[in-house]
């Protein structure tokens, strides 16, 4: 139910309350990042709100960078990630320059509900630590749509 709130699913925004669903999958991701474990010590959190610019789902709205100080190393957390891997998944990552990183991570077997089939989400984030902002562009395997959205993130060190 919560990658349906994540990825822009209307119908159930429409029949719970939009706000409702948000503050319900916004507080068991916040758990489920408590209940990992604690922040190590070397790395910052990026609590990032997305704003998607499509309008046919597949980005979620809060989406969670882990990077590793020491080793520029990164891992990715949102609503799919939630509900189909249960913990971060490892992100590719690729210095862009001086303040941004490319960021690369790949969700298997998303169920599409109105098709009852599975899609592969690959997602390709850019992270400005500079500016504390977070781009990301999605391909998901056998639709023509790419969708992509941009936002603020809050940052905490550990």
């Amino acid at each position: 139910m919560l990658a349906f709130l994540f990825f822009g699913c209307k119908q159930l925004r429409d029949e719970f309350g939009e706000k409702q669903m948000l503050r319900f999958a916004l507080s068991g991701i916040a758990a489920s990042v408590s209940f990992a474990g604690q922040v190590a010590f070397a790395e910052t959190v990026y609590d990032c709100e997305i704003k998607a610019f499509t309008n046919n789902g597949w980005i979620a709205p809060r989406v969670i960078v882990m990077w590793n100080d020491e080793d520029e190393s990164a891992k990715i957390y949102d609503g799919f990630i939630h509900e189909l891997v249960g913990e971060p998944l490892e992100a590719r990552v690729e210095r862009r320059n001086e303040i941004s990183y490319n960021l690369d991570w790949r969700v298997n077997d998303i169920p599409v509900g109105n098709a009852r089939t599975k899609v592969d989400g690959l997602y390709t984030g850019v992270l400005n630590m500079k500016q504390n902002t977070l781009s990301i562009r999605g391909v998901i395997t056998g639709y023509e749509n790419l969708p992509r959205g941009r936002g603020k993130c809050k940052v905490k060190k550990g």
